[in-house]
Order: C-alpha cells, then structure tokens, then sequence
C-alpha cells in the first residue's frame, strides 16, 4: 500500500481562491471585453496561467522567506482543484444562466412558447418575475438593484443538481481511475504540461523548471513571437498581423458537385495542439487526421452519386446525419470497451459493497471502491429524484443519463489515452444524449415534458462535450499518483472548490449580465446556447422527430465498427491505427483545428524518430512542451496587461 502526504489546508484554500478568481475574471474578459477566455478542452489556459504565477510568484517566497514558500504537492493540488471546477466556470453555469429566462424572453404569438414550452418549466427552475427576466438580457435600469430573490430558488435548485452531476462524475472517475493509471498505464499526456512547469524540485520556481531547459525555448519562440504580433497588430494597424487560419473551403464551394461538400474545410494553426500531438503515441494521431480525411472522402464520394445533405437520391438518407449517428455509435461502443477493461476494478467496488472488504486500499486513492460506488449510485438517485420533479419520465432520465455517462467516459478515455485536448462530438448528435435518443425513437414516446427537461440537461451537461468535467477529475487524479498525495483530503478540497465556484461564478456572472445586458455580450455559450437550445427544442414541439431506421443503422454499424478498431488495436501489434479519430472525425474541432495541426505533429514525429531515433525525441519533448506553453502563456499575460492599462485589444482567438 502506497503512503500518502496529506494535503494541506492553504492547498485546499489555494485552489479555491484559483477558481474564484478565474470564475470572477471570466465573464468580464471574456463576454464584455473580448481580449482573454479562461479556455476551452482538457488543458484549460486560464488555469495553466494561473499555475505559472503562482511559480513565479513562489519564486520570490524562496528567496524571501524560505520558510513559507509554497511546495510541489500544494502547487499541484491547487492546480487539480481548480481544473475539476473550471467547466463550471466555461460551460455549466453560462448555458445555464442564458436558458433559464431565454423561453420567457423570446417569447411570443408567432412561436407560441407560452403554450409549448412554459407549462414545462418548473417555476422554481427559472426566474420568478418578469423584471429579473427582461433586465437579464436588456440590463439593469438605472437606480434599480439587482434581483437576487428571483435567482435564489432557481439557482438553488440547478446548483444542487450539478453538485450531484459533478459528484456522480467523481465517483466515477474514482472507481476507474487506478485501474486506468495502474493497470493499464494510460499516458496521459496532458499532465506533462503542469507537471513541467512545477518541476521535481520541493520548492518549486521557474528557473528549476522546464523554463530554464534551452531547449523548451526553441518551441515556445515561434507561438510567443505571433501571439506578440497579434497583440501589437491591433494597437498599430501598420503592424502585420500573422494570419494563421485559411479556408480551404472558399476554394471549393464554387467548384459545384462533388468538391462543393467540402466547403466547410479550413485550416487554423494552433501551437499547443501540435505541441500534444508531439507528445503522443503515433498510431493515435495518425487516426485523428486519417479518419477526417476519409470522413472528407466519404461526402465526396457520395456527392459524386448526387446524394449531399441538401438533395439526396436517396428517401431518408443524410450523409453528415449517417455519419454522425455512425461515430456516436462509436462513441457507445467505445464506452462499453473502457468499462469492459475495467471491469476488475468494477467487481472489486461491488465485492466491497455487498462483503464489506475489497483488495483496493490506497491511500493515494481519491475514494475507495465502495465508497465510489455508493457514491455514484446516490448522486444519480438525487438527480432522478430531481428529474421526476421537474416533469421527466423515470425511463428518459434513465436513457440520458446512460448516454451522459457514455460521453463522459469515452471523452475521459480520449483524454487520458489520447491527449485530445478538445474532444467533441458530431455536429449531426448535438447535443449528444437529445440528439441519439431523438433520433432513433422519435420525439412522441417521449412527450412533450420529459422533451423539455431532457433538452435543458442535454445543453447544460453535455452541450460543449469538451468541456466535461470528469476529463479534468481523471487528470487530477494521475497527478495524486505522480504526487502521492492523500486522496481522501484531495476529494474535500474539490468539494470546496466546486462549490466556491459554483456560488462565486453565479455571482459574477449575474453582476455582468444585469450590468450590460446580456444581448449585448459575446455570443458563445452564453446567449447562443440558449438561442441554439430553444431553436431545437422549438422545432421538436413543432414538428416532432420521427425515428428513422437509417440513423438506427448508422449507429448500429458505427458500434461495430468500432468494436472492429478495439479488437485489432488490442489484438494485433502491427495494427497502425487508433478507434480514437474515427469517433470525433466529423466534429467542428477537428475539422477547425484539430487535423491538420495533429497531422503536423504526426509527421514530425514520425521523422525525429525515423532519422534520429528516440534519443533524439527525448532530447526534443521540452521544445513540444514549449510549443504549448508558448501559445498559452503570452496570449494571458498580453491580454492581462492590456485589461490592467485599460487597452481594448480583442483577442482574435479568445473564443477559440
């Protein structure tokens, strides 16, 4: 049995403060001045920022006063706090605060959501009068204050539900975790990055981490000089602004059939995503671009016969509908292959149950066996109880809830195994668990109320797949192993951290929205999920799904063939390629960004290590690491700086 170092109280109070601080700064930087986001994926760039202050920030406590310096195991605890609550922040609570009102907002005689949606809405889920409702979006009138009588209940009652979504997520992360850490030796590849900038040193600083390896800085240059560019370029327009998007697409939507498909592609370099893909095993990456490039191929081929998304020759059948249902049939199948190879862990958690012993004692362990399990098993029977008061049929919770773990495990997997940074699903199954169901029963077996409710969770919980919390708990647990910290004081001071962010974030978001009116903020997520959520909502209501047997196929077939790409991958030790691509291949983000730069990554690789071996790609790992850092680190501290002497200089990848 591994001994742990307990976790100490200014760790649990730092990493709380990180959240609190990153939840207050982001509706301001993000929605109103546009110059800097907390982030997107499994690699947050606001929390890596703030990890790198608090090094430089204990370099001056070593020099000052030794004594109070912070060590490695708070900085990292700190840091693992703060991602398991950063989704919070990114995706939970801006879908959440934009739907609660939009239904209300929007309403009016030609939509007939009065009629359609309002009878579904629990009045203790949305705001209570029409004032809160109207100044949410228009702003507060002068002199008026804010209304935080009419969020109390609803906010309540959607925060204890994430509290138990994120629970229900950390008990299950729990009861996998050593087996995919231990047992299987996952890579996790994203971990490298904190665990770089801390160093191995007691007292970290940033001269004994990899910022004082010469060879990170040949990566970190490169990123670091365009991110200066950016920023100069939009204080001196004379200044030339580095273009690193083109899209391939312009050049083909005029070609007619079959290349017009194609007019979605484009190209965007993304520094930190090569750097990963570096850092990653190769028949991995060549996956993620490999089956973009088919997936590509495929809506060529089928354009040729005449059958596109706009005109099939074919009833009933939607190439990018097929192929998305295919990959969330992927996504299932994949699932059910994690579980399977963790099923030893599964039965030592339920031995531990039902015979009161189990063979997984670990101090370093975030929960034991049986208390993961017990864990989950409440957590999701508070949410069922929580669903059937808000209208939800016992059977459609079930089926969501089976789907949300569906996403949550392959996305953790991907992460864990792949070091997919952002992990995202088909445009044609968004949001993931709404969009299977719908599409393979129908709307009218689930009737209008379940409908409502399951549309509101599906936005809110898996709406940004990439942003999932269960990813990050999954990472902080890797850094508890790396670390051997005590599990059980990790998992209260992410409770804390949860829950300060959950009060804090709610706060500062309200504040800004009632300040400037929430119409007049960036879009995304905060208004345009809510306008993406009820446009689908309206459409079902209107005219309701029916299931298709083409769909039902599609999933089917991509289950298997996913099943297909585990067993060779498993079986067959010259099989060069990785289920992983095929299940994201059509998704926004790895037609954005993610393909071609993991394409480069991929090829780079594959020559160091063809021409100068693994000495050579060892020697080189730092400046792959400083290919990340180098993309996250100026792009903060340039827009920090500017929002500190009141410049306005919109980042122009801030929502990327």
């Amino acid at each position: 049995m591994t001994v742990a170092s307990p976790i100490t109280v200014r760790a649990v109070l730092l990493g709380a403060l990180v959240g609190a601080l990153l939840a207050l700064a982001n509706p301001y930087t993000h929605y109103v001045a546009g110059a800097w986001s907390i982030g997107w994926g499994s690699l947050p760039m606001g929390v890596v920022f703030a990890l790198f202050v608090l090094v430089a920030a204990n370099g001056l406590l070593v020099r000052l006063s030794p004594g109070k310096a912070l060590t490695r195991s708070d900085l990292l605890s700190a840091y693992g706090t703060a991602i398991i609550s950063y989704p919070i922040i990114r995706m939970y609570l801006p879908y959440l605060m934009g739907m609660l009102s939009h239904a209300f907002y929007r309403a009016s005689p030609e939509n007939d959501w009065e009629n359609l949606i309002w009878p579904h809405v629990p009045p203790w889920s949305r705001p209570a009068s029409a004032d809160a409702i109207n100044w949410f979006w228009q702003g507060l009138p002068k002199g008026q204050a804010l209304p935080w009588g009419d969020w109390l209940a609803p906010m309540l009652a959607w925060g204890l539900f994430t509290a138990a979504a994120m629970a229900a997520m950390y008990c299950l992360a729990a009861l996998m975790s050593r087996d995919w850490i231990d047992r299987q030796r996952l890579t996790f590849p994203l971990v490298d990055v904190p665990l770089a900038l801390v160093g191995d040193q007691p007292a970290p600083t940033l001269s004994r981490s990899i910022l004082g390896n010469r060879v990170f800085w040949i990566g970190f240059a490169l990123p670091a000089i365009i991110s200066f560019l950016h920023w100069l370029s939009r204080i001196f327009p004379a200044v030339p602004d580095p273009s690193l998007e083109y899209f391939v697409g312009r050049n083909l939507a005029g070609m007619g059939l079959p290349w017009n498909v194609l007019g979605a592609m484009r190209i965007r370099l993304y520094f930190a995503v090569i750097g990963i893909a570096c850092l990653i095993p190769g028949e991995v990456s060549l996956s993620i671009w490999l089956f973009y490039v088919l997936y590509c191929a495929q809506l060529v081929v089928l354009a040729s016969f005449g059958i596109t998304e706009s005109a099939s020759s074919v009833a009933g059948f939607n190439p990018r509908s097929f192929i998305g249902l295919a990959e969330a049939g992927g996504f299932v199948a994949l699932s059910a292959a994690a579980l399977w190879r963790s099923r030893g862990a599964l039965k030592n958690a339920v031995r531990g149950v039902f015979c009161g012993s189990s063979t997984d004692a670990d101090s370093s362990a975030p929960l034991s066996g049986r208390a993961a399990l017990l864990g989950f098993l409440a957590a999701n029977a508070f949410m069922l109880w929580w669903a059937l008061r808000a209208g939800m049929s016992w059977w459609s919770f079930i089926m969501w809830a089976g789907l949300f773990y569906v996403v949550l495990i392959v996305c953790s997997r991907l992460v864990a195994a792949a070091g997919v940074m952002r992990v995202d699903a088909a445009a044609a199954v968004y949001p993931f668990p709404r969009a299977v169901i719908l599409s393979t029963l129908g709307a009218f077996p689930v009737g209008a109320p379940s409908l409502t409710v399951m549309t509101y969770l599906s936005f809110v919980y898996t709406g940004d797949v990439e942003n999932s919390a269960m990813p990050q708990m999954m990472n902080s647990f890797k850094l508890l192993r790396s670390e051997r910290l005590r599990g059980t004081g990790f998992t209260w001071a992410a409770a804390v951290a949860v829950v300060v962010v959950l009060v804090i974030g709610s706060i500062g978001l309200l504040e800004v929205a009632y300040r400037y009116g929430a119409s007049s903020l960036q879009c995304w997520p905060l208004t345009g999920a809510a306008i993406c959520t009820f446009r689908q909502l309206d459409a079902s209501l209107h005219s309701p799904e029916m299931p298709s047997n083409w769909l039902r196929s599609a999933l089917a077939g991509g289950a298997g063939f996913t099943l297909l790409l585990v067993w060779l991958s498993s079986r067959f030790v010259w099989w060069p390629v990785s289920p992983v691509g095929f299940v994201i291949a059509s998704s926004f983000f790895t037609n954005y960004g993610l393909w071609f730069n993991t394409f480069i990554g991929w090829s780079l690789v594959t020559v160091i290590r063809r021409y100068g071996g693994l000495r050579l790609y060892r020697a080189l790992r730092p400046a792959f690491l400083g290919l990340v850092l180098g993309e996250f680190l100026p792009r903060s501290a340039l827009a920090v700086f500017s929002l500190l002497v009141g410049l306005k200089v919109p980042d122009p990848f801030a929502l990327a």
